[in-house]
């Protein structure tokens, strides 16, 4: 089955007009990023407007998260417990967390109140029907894939994979197969992924020039049936329709062999 090609929310709380314009250029796949300043009967009148779509949420919440060591830890897991809540009452089934996201030194976080702080989150998620995923940031802790792959391990949650963070941190890890290493020790539990070319600091997501660009991610996603939900995370409509577009071409003749993708999968041959 092809994944849904969503489109963010690039008019901010604007929900009408996000909705003209997906609807306008054939787009069903919404991945709306909550504010969480915004009271929640504001929220759920928004949510009617795009009753039409197939729609996502996204805690895109700058300074909020689970792994800090001392009460905005606490108050973290508060505030995303209280938006499973609010996401479930609109009829969601998803959302996408993380942990790093405003703290570019990673100061003041911990891997082991991470893991335990998601795995709260992640249960309350469980019992309210909704699927709580951890993405991969360009920051600590999820900029590293064994860190990142042992938190969702041991937590529990799903995973969200950002192909341009992961593009983005590369360097980082000279000696890994960076996309590989986040995406095929979760391919049972992605179930979002983000997609554009890369992420460069001071200007931010940059789309692909040419299918090129990103194919071998794509390829990689595509061995994980549970990633049914491709975003083009990127803001202007033009590089989002262009976007758009090199992902149908990608997905109208798209053939994966498991066996040639994996390439360490070739068994030797033997005597009989």
């Amino acid at each position: 089955m092809q994944p849904e090609i969503a489109v963010c929310n690039i008019f901010d709380q604007d929900a009408e007009r996000l909705a003209e314009f997906a609807a306008g250029n054939g787009f069903s796949g919404i991945d709306w990023s909550l504010d969480p300043s915004l009271p929640e009967s504001g929220f759920l009148t928004r949510m009617k407007s795009l009753a039409r779509f197939q729609v996502r949420y996204h805690c895109r919440f700058h300074g909020v998260d689970v792994a800090y060591a001392d009460q905005r830890g606490d108050d973290s897991l508060a505030l995303l417990m209280r938006t499973v809540d609010q996401v479930a009452r609109a009829g969601g089934r998803h959302m996408t967390v993380h942990s790093g996201l405003g703290n570019p030194s990673g100061e003041g976080i911990d891997q082991a109140r991470a893991v335990e702080k998601l795995a709260l989150l992640a249960a309350h998620g469980r019992r309210s029907g909704v699927a709580v995923a951890l993405e991969n940031l360009t920051t600590p802790l999820t900029n590293d894939p064994l860190v990142f792959n042992r938190i969702v391990a041991d937590s529990g949650a799903f995973v969200t994979i950002d192909i341009g963070h992961a593009h983005a941190v590369r360097e980082l890890h000279p000696r890994m197969d960076i996309c590989r290493e986040y995406i095929l020790p979760n391919r049972e539990r992605l179930l979002n992924a983000h997609i554009y070319h890369t992420e460069l600091e001071g200007y931010g997501h940059v789309p692909p020039g040419c299918l090129a660009d990103f194919s071998d991610r794509l390829d990689l996603l595509g061995l994980a049936a549970s990633c049914n939900w491709w975003v083009i995370e990127l803001m202007d409509p033009a590089e989002i329709l262009r976007t758009r577009d090199l992902l149908r071409a990608y997905l109208d003749c798209r053939y994966i062999d498991p066996v040639a993708a994996l390439h360490d999968t070739t068994l030797p041959l033997v005597a009989a």
